[in-house]
C-alpha cells in the first residue's frame, strides 16, 4: 500500500472530493537520422536522449531541464514518441492505489473515464537530444483520477520491429517481432512522465486539486504518480514533461589484421537472445522496465544472428554491431566466418575470453539485478568463470569487444580478446546496425 495522507490532507478538506539456463552448461557524425531540425533550447516538455556523464542512482523521473542524468550530451536517432498514459478513477482520499490498479485504454470521450493524448509524436532534434511536447485531456467519473504516464521512443523506421501490448501498467510487454533465429532489436527508448504544474487547467484552487507522490521522501515510491480531484468539474488538462533514457543495450565487435583475400564475410551471433520485456519494473534506476529473468522470454539454444559483415579483398578490419533488451540470462557470442579460395568453407569460434567484466562503482549502484550478477558490489557484463562465459545485458551499457583476426579465429577456448564496457554509452561511434 502506497500511503500518501500527508499529500491528501487539502482534499480531507472536501470529504466527498487517484536464468541463467544458457550458462549453467560446458555516433553519428553530427545529428540523427530523422525528426525535425531547429530546436536550440529546450522548454519543460519531453527530453529523449541517450547517454553520457555520471549516472547516479536517484529517482526514475528525472525533469526535462534536469541535467543530472545520464544523457546530456547523448544522441537520440528516435523520431516518434509513444505516450502511455495508465490510470484510476476512484474515491480514495487516504492512499495511492497499487500498481496493478492502474490500467490504459484507448481515448474515447463517449466512454468515461477517459486519459487522452495524442500519440504518437514526431520528435525534433534538440542538439542531440530528441524533444517534442505534449499534453493529456482528462474526464473522470468519480471524485479522483490518478495517473501515471510513461513514454517510449523509437525510429518509424524500426516500427515493425517490435509490438508492444499496453494493458495494466504492471503487465504490459513489449516483444520483437520475429521468428526462430531471425530478430533484430531496435533502439529503443522508455521513461516516466510527469506533469508540468503551471500548466494545471482547471487551475489549482481550493476546489480544484493537483498533486504527485514526487516527495514522499521514499526512493522506491518515487515514481511521480499524479492525480486530479475538483468537486465539480471532471474536466482537466495538463502538459507532459520528463527525460527517457535509452533501455538497450549495445554490443560492438571490431575484428582487426583480416588476412587479404582470405576471408568473404563475417557473422556475430547469440544464444538465449532477450525477445520480450515488461514495460514495468526497477532494473535501473533510469530504466522502468524488467529485464529478462526467464529463459522462455529468450531463444534460449537458439542462435540470433546479430550483425553480418561482407569483407572486401582489401579490407583489413571489420565492425558489427548489435543492440540487445535488457536480460540477466547470460548469452554466449560467437563467430561464423566465411573463408575464400581453396580453403572455401565455414568456420565457427567462441567469443569466450578468460577475464570476467564488471560494471562498479556508482555506474553498478543504478540497477538492481539478481545475486547471480553480483561480484560483491559489482556487477558481471561479462562472466568469465569455468562453465559461464557468459554475457548480460544493462539497459544503456555498451560492450565493444575487439582482437586481431588470428586472435580471435584460434582453436583455442582462450582467445585474445579485449573487453571495453562503457556505462551510459553515448560516445561517438561509427557501427552500422543492422
Amino acid at each position: 500500500m502506497k500511503y500518501a495522507i500527508g499529500k491528501l490532507m487539502l482534499a480531507a478538506v472536501w470529504p466527498v472530493a487517484m536464468l541463467f539456463g544458457g550458462c549453467d552448461s560446458d555516433e553519428p557524425a553530427s545529428s540523427p537520422a530523422g525528426g525535425t531540425t531547429g530546436m536550440n533550447t529546450p522548454g519543460e516538455g519531453i527530453v529523449v536522449c541517450g547517454g553520457n556523464g555520471d549516472l547516479v542512482a536517484q529517482t526514475r523521473f528525472t525533469g526535462a531541464d534536469d541535467t543530472s542524468g545520464p544523457g546530456v550530451e547523448g544522441t537520440c536517432r528516435a523520431d516518434l514518441l509513444e505516450i502511455y498514459p495508465f490510470f484510476l478513477t476512484s474515491g480514495y482520499t487516504t492512499y495511492w492505489p497499487e500498481d496493478n490498479e492502474y490500467n490504459y485504454q484507448e481515448a474515447d470521450e463517449a466512454v468515461l473515464p477517459y486519459v487522452s493524448v495524442a500519440s504518437p509524436i514526431p520528435l525534433k532534434i534538440m542538439g542531440r537530444d530528441g524533444y517534442t511536447e505534449a499534453g493529456i485531456s482528462i474526464e473522470k467519473d468519480r471524485d479522483y483520477i490518478y495517473m501515471y504516464n510513461t513514454a517510449l521512443a523509437y525510429t518509424e523506421a524500426d516500427k515493425s520491429k517490435f509490438t508492444t501490448n499496453i494493458a495494466n501498467r504492471t503487465s504490459s510487454t513489449l516483444s520483437l517481432n520475429g521468428a526462430g533465429t531471425s530478430y533484430v532489436t531496435p533502439e529503443l527508448y522508455y521513461g516516466t512522465l510527469g506533469l508540468k504544474e503551471d500548466s494545471y487547467n482547471p487551475a489549482p484552487s481550493v476546489l480544484s486539486v493537483w498533486e504527485s507522490n514526487d516527495d514522499d521522501d521514499d526512493p522506491d515510491e518515487n515514481e511521480y504518480m499524479w492525480y486530479y480531484n475538483h468537486l465539480s468539474v471532471n474536466k482537466g488538462s495538463a502538459s507532459l514533461t520528463g527525460r527517457i533514457f535509452r533501455i538497450v543495450s549495445q554490443v560492438n565487435l571490431t575484428i582487426t589484421d583480416i588476412p587479404a583475400g582470405e576471408v568473404s564475410s563475417i557473422e556475430l551471433y547469440a544464444d538465449h537472445f532477450p525477445t520480450q520485456i515488461t514495460l514495468n519494473g526497477t532494473h535501473g534506476s533510469y530504466y522502468p522496465v524488467h529485464a529478462v529473468t526467464d529463459p522462455a522470454n529468450t531463444t534460449q539454444n537458439d542462435s540470433v544472428l546479430l550483425a553480418r559483415t561482407d569483407i572486401s579483398p582489401t579490407a583489413e578490419s571489420a565492425k558489427l554491431s548489435s543492440f540487445l533488451l535488457p536480460s540477466e540470462v547470460g548469452m554466449r557470442f560467437w563467430v561464423k566466418i566465411s573463408y575464400t579460395g581453396e580453403s572455401s568453407r565455414d568456420r565457427v569460434f567462441d567469443l569466450r575470453p578468460q577475464t570476467s567484466h564488471y560494471l562498479t562503482g556508482d555506474d553498478a549502484a543504478v540497477y538492481n539485478v539478481g545475486s547471480d550478477l553480483k561480484h560483491g558490489s559489482d556487477l558481471y557484463v561479462y562472466n568469465g568463470n569455468a562453465g559461464k562465459f557468459c554475457f548480460y545485458s544493462y539497459s544503456n551499457v555498451r560492450v565493444n569487444l575487439s582482437g586481431r583476426f588470428d586472435n580471435i579465429a584460434v582453436d583455442t577456448s582462450e582467445p585474445n580478446i579485449e573487453i571495453v564496457v562503457n556505462p551510459n554509452f553515448e560516445d561517438e561511434h561509427n557501427f552500422d546496425i543492422i
